[in-house]
């Protein structure tokens, strides 16, 4: 399929030729499922549950259907962005747009790979496994879950909503807002679930993976922004004069940098988790320094994916020597 920049695509629901092989590798790209830093939150949740609560009759299986929930989450969210950007045209003009012309691969609905039809079966698929996996997870527990973890689940499911439904990304702050809280949620629902209570240290691990995962799709958007405004979706780079959205980036950074210092200081957590996570930090800096100051947003996208990896690596640390 061939696209011109500017232009929405052709929408037709007819397969092209394709093997069985081919589809399945189209719909896996939709589903993003290989981007592994959505499934941060879950594997710190079931590191932060203490060893009583593992041995809990059905904490094991629990925390297996919150992963197959999570899948299903993140499947439907990134497939249903997708599609909405197909239906509308807007990474036609992303991906002829910005600081390079990206590859249509990465699009499988762009690139001809995925058929209109097959991602709207996809999107329902992924939705259907996102809801039943979680009952799943709730069952297993024998529905005793404190009602937070309800809460919490539920609001990882609204944030399927990011592009389609409610179009949480289409008003200011409302793209934000959704990756932070569905990442927050990621952790805190598997994790309150199995545990039966809050805890401080979990709070602020959701939080700071909630931030840096904020500190990369800020900077996508800056990116996106033509795209974005010819379909009305009102991001903040997209609405917001440079001075603001360049600002909240560095509050990003302030917040993260504060909840870093805040998470030693607590009970469970050695100081020199200040030490392990120094390097996301000294990332998160020239990130800074790529995107605001010298305005390269992509570059500073995959410094903020880098800084991701490493703040978990950071988090991971202690938590395996010192938390457990």
């Amino acid at each position: 399929m061939v696209v011109e920049p500017g232009i929405a695509p052709q929408r037709t629901t007819d397969a092209p030729p394709r093997s069985t092989g081919e589809l399945l590798r189209g719909l896996f790209r939709l589903s993003k499922l290989f981007v592994y830093q959505h499934y941060y939150g879950w594997g710190m949740a079931w590191l932060l549950v203490t060893p009583q609560a593992r041995e809990r009759p059905g904490t094991t299986l629990a925390m297996l259907l919150f992963l197959v929930g999570t899948m299903g989450v993140v499947t439907c969210t990134c497939s249903l962005d997708d599609l909405v950007g197909f239906r509308n045209g807007s990474d036609a003009r992303n991906y002829n747009s910005g600081e390079t012309k990206r590859n249509f691969s990465m699009k499988p609905l762009l690139s001809g790979r995925v058929t209109e039809r097959e991602a709207v079966g996809f999107v329902s698929a992924a939705a259907t496994v996102a809801i039943l996996a979680g009952l799943g997870a709730f069952w297993a527990l024998d529905w005793q879950a404190p009602l937070e973890s309800y809460v919490l689940y539920g609001v990882m499911l609204c944030c399927i909503q990011y592009s389609g439904g409610m179009r949480l990304s289409y008003y200011p702050g409302g793209g934000e807002a959704a990756l932070f809280l569905g990442t927050m949620s990621g952790l805190l629902a598997p994790f309150t679930a199995a545990q039966h209570e809050w805890s401080a240290d979990a709070v602020l691990v959701a939080a700071l993976l909630g931030l840096w995962l904020v500190m990369v799709s800020s900077y996508s958007n800056v990116n996106d922004v033509e795209g974005d405004r010819s379909v009305n979706r009102r991001t903040l780079a997209a609405t917001a004069p440079k001075q603001v959205y360049k600002s909240a980036m560095v509050a990003f950074f302030v917040l993260s940098a504060g909840s870093t210092c805040l998470l030693a200081a607590t009970e469970r957590w050695p100081w020199w988790t200040l030490l392990t996570l120094l390097p996301a930090l000294g990332l998160h800096l020239r990130q800074l320094r790529e995107g605001p100051l010298r305005e390269e947003w992509l570059t500073a996208r995959r410094l903020g994916l880098y800084a991701f990896d490493l703040g978990f690596v950071g988090l991971l640390v202690p938590t395996l020597l010192v938390v457990l």
